[in-house]
């Protein structure tokens, strides 16, 4: 994977970006849980994102929406950014057992990456949102999809992100 500092990961995260390739209208269910995804690409640079879309079908509140990032010249991508729902336990520092269970945002570390570890792994507690669909205008507008209302019904909610 390639070497990231902090700085490079949190710029990938906020950079205005464009849906390339739209989502689905209706989520899929696979493998219990509702699926969804879809393409973007930075305005300026052209670097390719993608977001994927996870809400379990029997657990409605266990939820992800994700962002990885495809490095040019490279196949494997990298994740940055989840919105995640509660779904267990998760545990940022094996050392300092300090488990916390609601619903969490996971940013990319640098120094994660540069220890064999997910780069997403640190997450920590969020208020922004209480529900997947606000944690879905939440993260439409953290990653800054600037056609996002193009695809999404999320105009009435922007109101409760400041």
């Amino acid at each position: 994977m390639k070497h990231y500092d902090q700085q490079d990961l949190d710029e990938m995260i906020v950079c205005p970006k464009l849906i390339t390739g739209s989502p689905r209208k209706e989520m899929r269910l696979e493998r219990g849980s509702f699926r969804n995804a879809f393409d973007l690409e930075s305005i300026g640079n052209k670097t390719r994102f993608s977001v994927f879309m996870r809400r379990n079908e029997r657990f409605p509140e266990n939820f992800s929406i994700g962002l990885a990032v495809y490095p040019k010249d490279e196949y494997e991508k990298c994740f940055l950014f989840r919105c995640n729902g509660p779904h267990g336990d998760h545990v940022n520092d094996l050392l300092n057992h300090d488990p916390h269970f609601g619903f969490h945002i996971h940013k990319a570390k640098a120094g994660d990456i540069e220890n064999g570890l997910a780069p997403e792994h640190y997450a920590e507690l969020t208020e922004s949102y209480g529900s997947y669909e606000e944690a879905l205008t939440h993260f439409l507008k953290w990653i800054k999809a600037e056609n996002a209302d193009q695809y999404f019904d999320i105009q009435r909610q922007l109101r409760l992100f400041p």
